[in-house]
């Protein structure tokens, strides 16, 4: 495994990589992304709520949009561009160009896994895997998916959130999603 990618921020003293109960704090790797740093390092002014600011749009978000555009068949775009895109996140990640990849590894699969890579804890990949099919069946299985410790395949009705009873009341014309 390629330990050079800085995105790689987990603890994992005293940790077990694999979750055997979801209750256990030890179980399954922490997430070190966030802290309640400021810009010069210093900690924030609240101790038990962080107060640092949450970014909502991402450059990296868009690049990663731009280049599955282009790959998804979008007009206006360019795959050079879209490449170009994605190395440039990378060499932010690799500091350097160590992890570049060239135009033959530019592919949805990868910009699949460069999302979970370099927006992962940010609440995107339900979304990205719905859009990819792969976040309902059993075409992608990891723990935990549907309840069991090894993961199995979901029922497509899953990709859709249930409507709210306040709204379902508040609109009776309204159908409760399945």
């Amino acid at each position: 495994t390629d330990n050079s990618d800085e995105r790689k921020m987990f603890y994992t003293s005293g940790q077990a990589k694999d979750i055997a109960d979801m209750f256990t704090f030890t179980d399954g790797y922490a997430v070190t992304k966030w802290s309640n740093k400021t810009s010069a390092g210093v900690s924030g002014q609240d101790g038990t709520h962080p107060d640092t600011d949450q970014p909502i749009f991402r450059l990296a978000d868009a690049y990663l949009m731009y280049a599955e555009a282009v790959l998804r068949g979008g007009t206006g775009g360019s795959r050079t561009a879209a490449l170009g895109y994605v190395n440039e996140l990378r060499n932010k990640a690799y500091n350097g160009t160590s992890g570049d990849i060239n135009d033959s590894q530019l592919t949805l699969a990868f910009i699949l896994d460069e999302r979970a890579r370099e927006l992962y804890w940010e609440g995107y990949r339900r979304t990205d895997l719905i859009r990819y099919g792969q976040f309902a069946g059993g075409t992608y299985i990891w723990q935990w998916k549907g309840g069991v410790q090894a993961g199995v395949a979901t029922d497509p009705k899953y990709n859709l959130f249930p409507i709210p009873d306040a709204d379902m009341g508040a609109n009776p014309n309204l159908d409760q999603n399945p």
